[in-house]
Order: C-alpha cells, then sequence, then structure tokens
C-alpha cells in the first residue's frame, strides 16, 4: 500500500534527522505511526458523525427540496465512507505496529 509506504519513509526520515539511528528507533517510530494512523481514523468517524447529528445540520438539511429518501441515502453513503477510511487507517496501522514489532524481535 502506499499510504504504508509513505509511513515507512516518513518515519526513517524523521528518525535520522532526530539523530534516532538505531533501528531499534526506527522500529519504535513504527508503533507509533501505526498508532498514531489507527487514532486518526477513529477521531475522523467521530468528528463526522457528530457533524451529521448535530442539530444545525439537520434543520439546514431540511429546508432543501430533497425527499427524505434521498438525504437518508446520502447519509447512508457518508456514514459508509467514513467506516471505509475507520478501515483503511485501521489496516494501515496493523502492517505498521507488525513491522515495528517484527523489527523489534529480529533485532534484539
Amino acid at each position: 500500500m502506499l499510504i504504508d509506504l509513505g509511513i515507512f519513509v516518513a518515519v526513517g526520515l524523521i528518525c535520522w534527522f532526530s539523530g534516532w539511528r538505531m533501528i531499534y528507533h526506527y522500529s519504535d517510530g513504527l508503533v507509533w505511526a501505526g498508532v498514531a494512523a489507527i487514532v486518526f481514523g477513529i477521531f475522523s468517524l467521530i468528528g463526522g458523525w457528530r457533524g451529521r447529528t448535530s442539530f444545525p445540520y439537520q434543520y439546514g438539511r431540511s429546508a432543501g427540496e430533497e425527499d427524505i429518501l434521498e438525504r437518508t441515502r446520502r447519509d447512508l453513503k457518508d456514514t459508509g465512507q467514513s467506516y471505509a477510511f475507520l478501515v483503511l487507517m485501521a489496516v494501515v496501522g496493523i502492517v505498521s505496529i507488525a513491522l515495528g514489532t517484527l523489527i523489534q524481535t529480529v533485532f534484539r
């Protein structure tokens, strides 16, 4: 996955410029990046849910010409996209954490 590759390179650059040049430091960085990706996915889900369920948003949407069926379809599509992003970030985070743990296990 390109996102994982980007995380691996970014963590490597951050570790290099921070002076953390041991493989153990790199693996710690990968674990922290994986945790951050998972948390980012969870926060995106919570933020989307809070935005769609607020009273001003719902009141503003009722002023349009869409019927209730179209609004419900759009809500379901938005919810599905939020969960899809959460799943993507969870997979990215798990891969990063697994690689960081594998590096720590192998290079002890």
